[in-house]
């Protein structure tokens, strides 16, 4: 990067050091963070970057956005509703926020008909206890 005049130092240490160093804010302009769905829904990623959230290594603050993810937590029984909220709440952090997704994790598993109880979900675990052969 140093043709378009920007300085980058790489800083390279274990899991715990890192997010601990992003924990408490440390001197940085780049970062990476790394986060997996544990549920099937858009609050899965766009409640990491609310104000309270301990996962929010930005810092990102913005009334709009809270005010948008507030309403569609008010939204309850109507997702419809819900959903274009959360759009608004995605379009405003969007808009704002530099997020450069480097890596999608995906998972393809092939399972025998034979199998049952083999539910297939966003964090791709199985636990075996639950799955039978016929």
């Amino acid at each position: 990067l140093k043709p378009l005049g920007i300085d980058v130092s790489l800083v390279n240490t274990d899991t715990k050091t890192h997010y601990s160093f992003l924990e408490q804010k440390g001197d940085y302009d780049v970062a990476r963070a790394a986060w997996i769905a544990d549920y099937k829904d858009p609050e899965t990623f766009l409640g990491i970057t609310r104000k309270a959230s301990g996962n929010n290594y930005s810092s990102y603050v913005s009334p709009a956005y809270e005010a948008a993810m507030d309403k569609a937590a008010a939204a309850g029984g109507k997702p419809e509703e819900r959903m274009k909220d959360l759009t608004e709440a995605e379009r405003i952090l969007v808009d704002d926020v530099g997020n450069i997704p480097l890596l999608y994790y995906s998972f393809h598993d092939i399972v025998s008909s034979k199998l049952h109880g083999f539910d297939d979900n966003v964090m791709d675990i199985h636990p075996s206890r639950f799955i039978s052969k016929d």
